[in-house]
């Protein structure tokens, strides 16, 4: 890849446009970095993928936890919305069966 490109990806994933916002908004970084370089932008975008995943990494626990809090909302939702329990259940097993087939957005249910 080009330095460019690195770069650009760099801009992207930190959510800054200039390398003057990235060195202000994420000293973590670009501390001694000398940003004229290309291995200077690879090493803090290897750095970046890395906390990326880092942040991606859940357990099953924490997935089973989201799960639940998910169904408790859906059921205080659907009661204050007059749902029966038979209606509330029948959109829990939607979800959990749009779910295995793709993403769910909750803003379409």
């Amino acid at each position: 890849m080009k330095i460019q490109e690195i770069k650009q990806e760099v801009l992207s994933l930190t959510c800054t446009s200039t390398t003057q916002q990235l060195r202000k908004e994420r000293p973590d970084l670009t501390k001694g970095r000398d940003l004229r370089y290309k291995r200077e932008w690879t090493d803090i975008w290897e750095k970046l993928k890395i906390l990326r995943l880092q942040e991606e990494d859940l357990s099953l626990e924490d997935l089973e936890q989201s799960e639940k809090m998910l169904q408790e909302s859906l059921l205080k939702i659907g009661r204050i919305a007059g749902l029966s329990d038979d209606k509330i259940e029948i959109d829990w097993q939607r979800i959990q069966l749009e779910a295995q087939f793709g993403d769910v957005h909750i803003e379409e249910l």
